[in-house]
């Protein structure tokens, strides 16, 4: 039985539609399970980051959810930190519009898992491999997402916190600074998750339970992965490790990044010098070798006769990442103003 629990729950708005509904559905399940097995004192704050009411009107008459909206769209970090700030309760749980947390009693094991481990700076669920999302180039960004979380271990340390449905304390949060936040790129999970370990604690994935959301298709998610990169990489230099898990800022997709710069540097040299051909094909083959255990993945998991669509997603990612180092490296030279923190707010 846990002791009483006062919690906040978080959920970052910006045009929803329809994906809001299943979100509070299985939220409400949650809390009404969770209810059943500790006193429970919570708020649920629905930020509206500056978006259309179209989603959020039939939420209005429910007592415990109190519903914001802010004057122009600022971004989720912003939208994370603004319910930062108004919360009034000891626990912190963020979840995005438009995540499905897949079970009734996935508060129910987080908080479990958490208050068992006073290491704990943050938990939440793994992701499940369903898509919610029925566009073509989406299941590619599925697989890229829930890649390298299929083995054994039940708790699984990640140097991010699970922002889109991650609980911790709020005393930690307020003590670390809070969310920053960067407009148009987002990725703030990563400097607040890299803030957490510097705090002595850790980041928890637990695949006790899962949740489903509405994926990407590959256009928008090279946009995003451009952006997070650039600011992914200060984080990775002050770390001076690669991630162990995961399919992003491993040593693994570092090597396939490499190999697909070196391929299209080698097709541009290839115009001016007729023997490289062969060196573009060897370039070709070893990099679908390193990532042969992912595509492996893609095919047991999701449509097989999509393979070359996984195949151009994964040049598609390379291709991205580069750009997103270029843009890092250029920042870190020519720095035009820091990131934002709560002191803006």
């Amino acid at each position: 039985m846990l002791s009483e629990i006062r919690l906040s729950i978080i959920i970052p708005a910006y045009n929803p539609g329809k994906k809001i509904i299943p979100c509070l559905v299985e939220l409400q399940k949650n809390l009404k399970y969770l209810s059943s097995q500790t006193i429970l004192t919570y708020e649920i704050l629905v930020i509206n980051d500056g978006g259309d009411d179209i989603g959020l009107n039939f939420i209005k008459n429910d007592e415990h959810i109190r519903l914001f909206k802010l004057r122009r769209n600022k971004g989720v970090g912003y939208a994370r930190q603004f319910g930062l700030k108004i919360s009034k309760y000891d626990y912190l749980f963020y979840l995005d519009s438009d995540v499905v947390m897949e079970n009734k009693n996935t508060l129910k094991i987080l908080f479990e898992d958490f208050l068992s481990n006073p290491n704990f700076g943050s938990i939440g669920p793994v992701m499940s491999y369903h898509n919610l999302n029925k566009e073509y180039s989406s299941n590619f960004v599925a697989a890229k997402t829930c890649y390298g979380y299929d083995q054994e271990d039940l708790l699984i340390e990640f140097s991010g916190m699970r922002s889109e449905c991650g609980l911790m304390e709020k005393k930690l949060l307020k003590s670390i600074g809070g969310w920053s936040f960067i407009p148009g790129a987002g990725g703030e999970e990563f400097i607040l998750g890299h803030n957490i370990m510097k705090a002595g604690k850790k980041n928890i994935i637990t695949k006790n339970t899962n949740y489903s959301t509405f994926y990407d298709n590959l256009y928008s998610r090279c946009k995003t992965i451009i952006f997070r990169t650039s600011a992914y990489l200060p984080i990775l230099i002050d770390r001076k490790k690669f991630e162990s898990r995961g399919a992003f800022a491993t040593l693994n997709q570092s090597l396939s990044t490499l190999i697909t710069s070196l391929l299209i540097l080698v097709i541009i040299l290839s115009n001016f010098i007729n023997e490289l051909g062969i060196l573009a094909i060897i370039l070709f083959i070893s990099n679908l070798l390193i990532e042969l255990s992912f595509l492996r993945f893609c095919m047991k998991h999701y449509k097989k006769h999509d393979l070359l669509i996984y195949i151009m997603g994964i040049f598609a990612v390379n291709i991205s990442i580069v750009f997103g180092v270029l843009v890092g490296i250029y920042k870190l030279s020519f720095p035009l103003k820091k990131i934002k923190n709560k002191n803006n707010i």
